[in-house]
């Protein structure tokens, strides 16, 4: 119903800076929408599988090899004007888990039939900044690397409904002060506010996220699935089903969530219920009334 709204993306916004966006994709034309939803995000330039026009290196599945798309990609954004945002979905390290027949014997593996995927996926990772290490832009790109949700696991952590969502985000900046792990709670919304201060952008813009690297945040999540709500804040999880609080646990003490402790401290879940419910109704407003981008937002 909303798929006409305006909303707030880093390749729109960044119009503004004059930057050229394109978004790379060796999946088949059409495969998850996404050939659609970057022309509503405000992309450029849209490279599928047809725009690869190479079937040899097809997969069979999925699209084109991640080694060698990630090449194709690099060719690509090197040939495109400065500045750019170029965004790259991979293929890869996900089911049914293929690699290329010259490589089945290359990759150790292990109990899961995923693993040997996955180092193809970081073989083919590897090779693509080998590449771009070698273009003229490099140094001066901020690289972004996250999933979208975990995959297979023989930890339970992996697979309740907390560790299901806890996947990394990586940045990285040649030459830059962007060295060590920070365990802090955050978000993929947070990558727009966090990319467009690390360019320093000067003008307003439209987020629920926050910028990652600001230390006074405390940082927080939210997802939605079988039709509950859950919000995480620092060692916390708060689950609500849209009317009522239904669970709460320490992911800290309890990462597996195997002790419901609804009740045992009001003060907390309170605060997180009253954020979450804050948040529901900010999105709600900003979907129903099309208000998404900063030019048009104003809370009635």
């Amino acid at each position: 119903a909303y798929g006409s709204n305006q909303f707030t993306s880093l390749a729109n916004t960044l119009k503004s800076l004059n930057y050229y966006s394109a978004f790379f994709h060796g999946g088949t034309n059409g495969t998850m929408g996404f050939d659609g939803f970057i022309k509503a995000a405000g992309y450029d330039k849209y490279y599928g599988r047809t725009e690869y026009a190479n079937e040899k290196d097809y997969d069979g599945d999925w699209g084109i090899w991640d080694e060698d798309y990630f090449q194709y990609t690099n060719n690509t954004v090197s040939k495109i004007p400065e500045p750019f945002l170029a965004t790259l979905f991979t293929l890869s390290s996900h089911h049914p888990a293929f690699i290329p027949e010259k490589y089945k014997t290359k990759f150790l593996g292990g109990d899961m039939p995923i693993l040997k995927s996955v180092e193809y996926a970081d073989f083919a990772l590897r090779k693509f900044f080998e590449s771009a290490s070698k273009e003229k832009w490099f140094n001066n790109t901020l690289f972004i690397i996250t999933a979208d949700h975990t995959g297979p696991s023989n930890d339970p952590l992996y697979t309740n409904l907390s560790g299901i969502f806890q996947i990394p985000i990586l940045l990285y900046k040649p030459s830059s002060n962007l060295i060590g792990i920070n365990h802090k709670l955050v978000q993929q919304i947070d990558i727009l506010p966090t990319a467009l201060n690390q360019i320093n952008y000067p003008e307003p813009f439209y987020a629920l996220g926050n910028n990652m690297l600001d230390s006074t945040k405390t940082g927080y999540a939210v997802n939605y699935i079988n039709n509950v709500f859950q919000y995480f804040e620092q060692d916390y999880l708060l689950q609500f089903d849209g009317e009522k609080k239904i669970a709460f646990y320490n992911r800290k003490s309890d990462p597996n969530l195997t002790l419901n402790i609804l009740g045992e401290n009001h003060k907390v879940e309170n605060n997180m219920e009253r954020k979450l419910k804050a948040l529901i109704q900010l999105h709600y407003h900003g979907l129903i009334n099309n208000k998404m981008i900063v030019s048009s937002f104003k809370m009635n």
